[in-house]
């Protein structure tokens, strides 16, 4: 089975946040695009109800870890514009990636869904 690992992050954006909130997003995925491992990143953006989404597909666990090492500074440029209001993960992460989503999974934002089936084409 595959250890591919798909992140979905819904982020409720400040208000009064959305252009510094575009920035950070832009500059982030300008950063991962050329140095993270991400296999895809995809950001859509509800202006009307100050809210987005960002979807990410990870090769494994340890891609998460690297991502997260290489892009916190990113992370938290983007995350002083919102507030995550749900993060989904699809695949059975490591124990070290399930320890970084615990602030999530403690309070009924996150939660991990393993896998059952399926296939990937690039």
């Amino acid at each position: 089975m595959s250890e591919q690992l798909l992140f979905r992050n819904l982020m409720r954006i400040t208000p009064g946040h959305l252009d510094e909130f575009r920035e950070a997003v832009t500059r982030a995925i300008a950063f991962v695009e050329n140095h993270a491992p991400q296999l895809m990143v995809q950001t859509f953006i509800d202006e009307k109800a100050m809210q987005a989404v960002s979807i990410q597909l990870y090769r494994n666990s340890q891609d998460v870890l690297n991502h997260w090492q290489m892009s916190d500074a990113h992370i938290n440029d983007v995350s002083a514009h919102c507030t995550v209001e749900r993060l989904e993960v699809y695949g059975s992460p490591s124990a070290a990636v399930t320890e970084g989503l615990a602030p999530f999974l403690a309070d009924g934002r996150g939660f991990i869904m393993p896998p059952l089936v399926g296939f990937s084409r690039f």
